[in-house]
């Protein structure tokens, strides 16, 4: 049986002859000093914990939504779980990641990279039967033949058809464009590390009131300095004064340059401090807020990307836009039990969902007489609502 790759190739009749991976690695941006002297590419600013954290954050927060097609019939709306791309992007892309770790992986390579690709796999009818994500730096867009063609490491051409894309604000990588902002980060990481090592900053000095060989000094220095790391009392040799060296307030404010450089990295990927477990001016009254502002302004946004991205490539022409892809956002009020059941309460008294609906949503069994929507006005059934009218309007014509 032929493998993906070949029947890829023998489609598009595209040959790789050589992959310049120099040309893909400067695209990345894998080279060169930041003023702060630190070495910044996409790879090694996740070791940055700010970076790491806002990364996993929205990465996480996009792949632990619900993602569903739906199909319109008219006013009639379901899910279309028989549809073939239906389960790859809910269930099972390919034959060795689940559809959260698919997600993470595409969001998470956007958001360092710029670019999270997948080549799609289809049978002979057209249809998308798996997604294979592939690294951004080993993907490399050029034209051949006056045609678009994505060249992938070790794979060869793929038409832009059977690429799935998701990319960040013009395809740019955040890293890329921020490398100052994180080689100030980076190095101010490193000034900590060597200042608490020991190389770094003298926190004391021992004076002798007797003068002294160099094979004494060696030999008091390497006792004392081997003590260091432990704790309790040490015993001062006789004769000898220790000093204890203050920190200077030009050397202590790297701690408030580690602080605002982290909020300067939440603020590169739209996440809100508190999120990130950084100290921040959140209260208990503000923190729904800001969790509102996070969903949307950072989430909306990447689920639009990936929704038109699926509709766009997973779904034929001729389905749409009768079959389309939502996320469902009610899933990020999974954690907030008061501001989920508002949102139910809401939808309910309004009647636009049933108790039978809600149940549904909560995983519970449905309950007789539960499929009636109801209004708050007495809680009445809406076929009954225009007789209900018609009482009220009888009465007040009456009392008139």
């Amino acid at each position: 049986m032929a493998t993906l790759k070949d029947r890829l190739q023998s489609i598009f009749r595209y040959r790789v002859a050589k992959y310049d991976s120099n040309t893909v690695a400067e695209a990345a941006g894998l080279y060169g000093l930041t003023k702060a002297g630190a070495n910044i590419n996409e790879s090694n600013a996740m070791a940055i914990s700010t970076v790491y954290a806002c990364v996993y954050k929205i990465a996480t927060t996009i792949a632990s939504l619900g993602l569903d097609i739906y199909e319109r019939s008219g006013k009639e709306v379901h899910i279309a779980n028989v549809h073939p791309a239906h389960e790859l992007i809910k269930i099972k892309p390919n034959a060795y990641q689940t559809a959260f770790e698919f997600w993470e992986t595409l969001t998470a390579s956007a958001l360092v990279y710029g670019m999270g690709y997948a080549v799609i796999e289809r049978d002979e009818r057209g249809f998308a039967v798996a997604l294979h994500p592939v690294h951004a730096t080993d993907v490399d867009l050029r034209e051949v033949k006056g045609e678009r063609v994505y060249i992938v490491k070790d794979f060869g051409a793929v038409r832009p058809e059977n690429m799935l894309e998701i990319c960040n604000l013009q395809r740019m990588s955040p890293i890329r464009l921020h490398r100052e902002n994180l080689g100030l980060a980076k190095s101010a990481q490193d000034f900590g590390a060597e200042y608490f090592g020991q190389s770094g900053q003298m926190t004391g000095v021992l004076t002798s009131e007797q003068p002294l060989k160099k094979e004494q000094m060696d030999m008091i220095q390497g006792s004392w300095n081997h003590g260091a790391a432990q704790a309790g009392t040490k015993l001062m040799p006789f004769g000898f004064k220790y000093q204890r060296i203050s920190i200077s307030p030009d050397e202590a404010q790297f701690i408030e340059t580690r602080k605002f450089q982290a909020e300067e990295i939440c603020r590169i990927f739209s996440v809100p401090p508190s999120l990130v477990q950084l100290p921040s001016q959140t209260t208990y009254n503000n923190v729904e807020q800001q969790n509102l502002m996070y969903a949307r302004h950072t989430i909306v946004p990447w689920t639009q990307r990936i929704e038109q991205e699926i509709d766009r490539k997973l779904i034929p022409a001729f389905q749409r836009p009768e079959i389309y892809t939502k996320f469902r956002l009610v899933d990020l009020q999974r954690g907030d039990s008061t501001a989920r059941a508002n949102y139910f309460t809401q939808l309910l008294q309004a009647g636009v969902l049933s108790i039978n609906e809600v149940r549904m949503e909560e995983e519970m069994n449905p309950v007789d007489g539960g499929d009636v929507h109801t209004v708050q006005v007495n809680q009445i059934a809406l076929d009954k609502l225009g007789a209900y009218s018609d009482s009220i309007s009888k009465t007040d014509s009456t009392n008139g």
